[in-house]
């Protein structure tokens, strides 16, 4: 009678030598240059610790004491933890604000946020994607609508003062108050400067539009108050989780109560 072998967990360099190599070689390439974006920060050991753990098992559809998935006594407990901390570290207070901590990032925490807001049609304003913008705030060409948020949204792109490089105020205020939309974007992949939020809400007032802030590049330096703070004035503010603050691959939402419930169940069941 032939003895059945133990079951081993094989490591990855076991299991599948070709893409260990390759991962390998990433490390490497990491580690053997100097990444000037932030989009690609060194996340933490216990980060990665956390990631390649057992949570990566687990289904937790749904939202802590109201899931769909049995077995959800930890993970409820878990993204407890992650909300509170994530207000924390922005000092947020929880009777005016909630944070969302499940968006699978910032692009989807951008939708999540349109398709809570808005309904299909109604209009939205983001800085112009050549100028520094994200393709998530609305990008569009005279040829093609290219983002989602273009094509199941109205759209307008702000800019900036082609001799300054800074956002032309004057200009997006005559516009808004023209084209009437229901949300402005404050933010941006690839513009080096601060945002006045201020003149934002100034705006957003005028035309009676919600003012959504996404500071996903900058996140870290909000935290450290090195930039100035959206929270004073936005009503939605979304951030990603690795980028400056040096976390895992994910999103947060966070929501002026008044408009919370919503968020959530834009994230929730509807995306």
């Amino acid at each position: 009678m032939n003895k059945q072998l133990p079951i081993k967990d094989l490591t990855l360099k076991e299991h599948d030598p070709v893409l260990y190599k390759l991962l390998q070689q990433e490390k490497a390439r990491q580690f053997g240059g100097i990444e000037l974006i932030a989009s690609e920060n060194f996340t933490y050991t216990y980060v990665m610790e956390s990631i390649g753990s057992c949570l990566t098992n687990k289904y937790s559809e749904g939202y802590p004491g109201a899931r769909y998935y049995g077995g959800n006594a930890y993970i409820d407990q878990i993204e407890n933890l992650c909300r509170d901390r994530a207000l924390e570290v922005y000092g947020l207070d929880p009777k005016k604000w909630r944070a969302n901590v499940q968006a699978y990032s910032g692009s989807p925490a951008n939708m999540a946020v349109y398709t809570a807001l808005l309904k299909p049609g109604e209009k939205l304003m983001g800085l112009d994607l050549t100028q520094g913008g994200h393709l998530t705030h609305g990008f569009y060409t005279e040829k093609r609508k290219v983002s989602a948020s273009s094509i199941f949204w109205g759209s307008k792109q702000y800019t900036v003062d082609l001799e300054t490089g800074i956002i032309d105020y004057d200009k997006l205020e005559r516009e808004a108050l023209e084209y009437k939309p229901k949300l402005i974007i404050a933010g941006y992949s690839a513009y080096p400067r601060d945002l006045d939020y201020k003149r934002f809400r100034d705006i957003c007032d005028k035309v009676g539009a919600y003012l959504h802030a996404d500071m996903a590049h900058l996140s870290g330096l909000v935290a450290a108050k090195e930039m100035n703070d959206p929270f004073e004035f936005a009503d939605v503010v979304t951030s990603t989780t690795h980028k400056s603050l040096r976390g895992p691959r994910s999103g947060m939402i966070f929501s002026k109560n008044e408009i919370a419930d919503e968020i959530d169940f834009g994230v929730f069941p509807q995306l």
